[in-house]
This record gives C-alpha cells, sequence and structure tokens, in this order.
C-alpha cells in the first residue's frame, strides 16, 4: 500500500459524518488495509448490539483474523476479517495494519455512541435548553483544546471574527488559524457547517478524532499540529 493510499483510509476512519453510516464505512475501510475479501462485525451501539456485512457477504469457509474493538476501557465487540482465498494468515505488516484500524475504528464507534444518545434528562428539556445542552456536551466530548472551544462557543453565539479576537483577547490571525484548526479536527469546511454540526440542525452531531491523536509508533505514522501562539492585542 502506497503512503497516499494509507492516508486516505487514515482520514476515512476519523471522518464520522454521517454517523448512521459510520460503522459500515469504517468496516470496509479496515478490510481495505489488508485487502481482506470480506468481513462482519458485531459491535455495541447504545443498547443495542449490532452486526453488519460487507457486500458481497463473507463466505461460509475460509481463514478469518477476529480483532478486539477496544477503546480505553470500552471493549465495543469485534472485526472478523476475512483472508482472500488461499491465504490462511496475514503477514506481520498485515496484522500491525489491522490492530491499527481496529484501534481507529473503535475510537469512531465510541464517538458516534457519545453523540447519539442523549440522555434522558436532555430529552425532557425544552427545546432551547436541549440545543443548549446539546452544544455544551458536543464540545465537553469533542478532540478540542479549551481555547478552541471557546472559539467555536463564541461563534456560535453569532460573534464575528473580530468580534472573537476582542473577546478573547487575540489577533485576528490568530482567531483565523484557531479555525483552521478546528476545521481540520471536525472534518468541515466552513462556519455554517461548524454551526450546523454544533446545533445539530442538520442531523449531525459527531465529532471526529483527530488523526493527530492516533499514533502508533511501530507504524511510524503521526501527524502534528502546532498550538497557535496567542497574541494579545
Amino acid at each position: 500500500m502506497v503512503p497516499s493510499e494509507f492516508l486516505q483510509i487514515a482520514e476515512g476512519l476519523s471522518h464520522l459524518d454521517p454517523i448512521r453510516t459510520y460503522p459500515d464505512r469504517a468496516a470496509k475501510l479496515v478490510a481495505n488495509l489488508v485487502n481482506a475479501s470480506a468481513y462482519w462485525v458485531e459491535y455495541q451501539q447504545g443498547e443495542a448490539q449490532q452486526k453488519i456485512y460487507s457486500i458481497p457477504p463473507p463466505p461460509t469457509s475460509g481463514s478469518t483474523v477476529s480483532l478486539p474493538l477496544r477503546y480505553g476501557r470500552s471493549d465495543l465487540g469485534q472485526i472478523h476479517l476475512c483472508l482472500p482465498e488461499g491465504n490462511d494468515k496475514f503477514d506481520e505488516l498485515e496484522m500491525r495494519l489491522a490492530r491499527w484500524g481496529a484501534r481507529v475504528f473503535a475510537r469512531g464507534l465510541t464517538y458516534t455512541n457519545r453523540m447519539s444518545w442523549p440522555s434522558p434528562s436532555a430529552k425532557k428539556a425544552p427545546i432551547e435548553k436541549r440545543v443548549v445542552r446539546g452544544i455544551q456536551n458536543r464540545l465537553e466530548r469533542s478532540p478540542l483544546t479549551p481555547r478552541e472551544k471557546q472559539v467555536v462557543s463564541m461563534l456560535v453565539a453569532g460573534s464575528s471574527t473580530r468580534s472573537i479576537a476582542a473577546q478573547a483577547r487575540l489577533t485576528v490571525a490568530t482567531v483565523h488559524t484557531y479555525l483552521k484548526r478546528i476545521y481540520s479536527k471536525l472534518g468541515i469546511h466552513s462556519r455554517i457547517e461548524l454551526v450546523t454540526r454544533m446545533t445539530g440542525t442538520e442531523g449531525v452531531t459527531s465529532l471526529p478524532p483527530p488523526i493527530s491523536d492516533v499514533y502508533d509508533d511501530t507504524l511510524d505514522i503521526q501527524v502534528e499540529l502546532e498550538e497557535p501562539s496567542e497574541q494579545q492585542n
């Protein structure tokens, strides 16, 4: 696999939009990492146990490698990868890639589970409070830094770039730098998309894990994002 293909798969695994299709999309990407002929996944979503199968479906015979979908202390299920006909095991590099993919997949499932199942108290709250709580919950569970969350909060509240800079005692250029970082981490491209994401007005309630946090020193793959300097006016 060439580096560009790997980066495309890594980006796909970190992009959760739309939530409802993420498990199937991510499973297919993990299978593509190791050229698996088919796959199936068993995972927990909220209180329900889910199963998804590849198209075409897994064969009834042949060798299969099963990997846990585990993130932190949470065991979410398993992904089963079917080896191509004539193969009885993955080689060393393929196993490392498969384990890495399963870890990133599990992280994505964790985020989609958190964002897809609001608490019972949130369901009973008035619509205005539910929107505010929804934004707060998404920010708390997002991969953003405290300063980035502050910028997002002010932007969602309707503040302009200059207003955000004045309130946060930053330069306009620094605010733009924060916005670029925020867009990159959340996999979006505009302020409108950020607002609709945070308010849930288009049914998008997920926040993807940044590729910069997914590091496997056995693969020597890491993307680092520098923290922008905060300059006062």
